[in-house]
């Protein structure tokens, strides 16, 4: 028993170096979760200026395309460090940026799982909203982080009026735990926000 343990241990261990080497790419049926790249701020600007795509965010946004390089870079630089694992959302079909599904160790890096927890965020332009698509990229995501890198718990915190959020996020199986008050301040107002908080255990 305690050498399929250690087998299995080594086995995540190889397949997390292996993710770290190469950024993962994940097909479904009509998706490409793919490494977001500097060609692709202008697209990713053009989410950040819908002020309905920005109403349930703790902040504005970034202010031109040139902050949008900026933040992609960062994200890149946080996934080599193993602290971020940064997917674009884009169609098969001519891989146009739509959306992006992120995940993150709450504490340390991805070489600590399943010691912490992760914290999921997604974004998807709001012209394809109720489409199915979150729920499909979603979907995908977590379940190659199922079986990829092995999490015990994944969480989502999320602006209590954003009640499509809340609603896909039970369809995928989270359980909402509670309400964190005055959790987060936004960035531009200072206005301290509630947040709840749904959870996924996977293991």
């Amino acid at each position: 028993m305690e050498i399929k343990i250690i087998e299995r241990a080594v086995n995540a261990m190889l397949e997390q170096n292996d993710l770290f080497l190469a950024f993962p790419s994940i097909q479904t049926k009509r998706l490409h979760l793919r490494q977001i790249v500097a060609a692709d701020a202008e697209d990713l600007y053009s989410f950040y200026k819908d002020p309905k795509f920005i109403k349930y965010l703790d902040w504005d946004g970034p202010g031109s395309i040139e902050e949008c390089a900026k933040m992609i870079d960062s994200w890149n630089r946080s996934y080599e460090a193993k602290r971020l694992l940064p997917w674009g959302i884009a169609w098969r079909n001519n891989n146009k940026l739509i959306g992006t599904v992120m995940f993150m160790p709450l504490r340390g890096t991805f070489e600590d799982t399943p010691r912490f927890p992760f914290t999921i965020g997604y974004d998807l332009k709001r012209e394809l909203w109720n489409k199915g698509i979150m729920t499909e990229a979603l979907q995908a995501a977590l379940d190659f982080c199922t079986k990829k890198i092995g999490p015990h718990r994944v969480q989502a915190e999320v602006l209590p009026g954003n009640t499509a959020s809340i609603k896909l996020l039970k369809k995928l199986g989270f359980r909402e735990e509670g309400l964190l008050h005055h959790y987060l301040m936004h960035e531009r107002t200072k206005t301290f926000l509630n947040v709840v908080v749904l959870a996924l255990l996977l293991n």
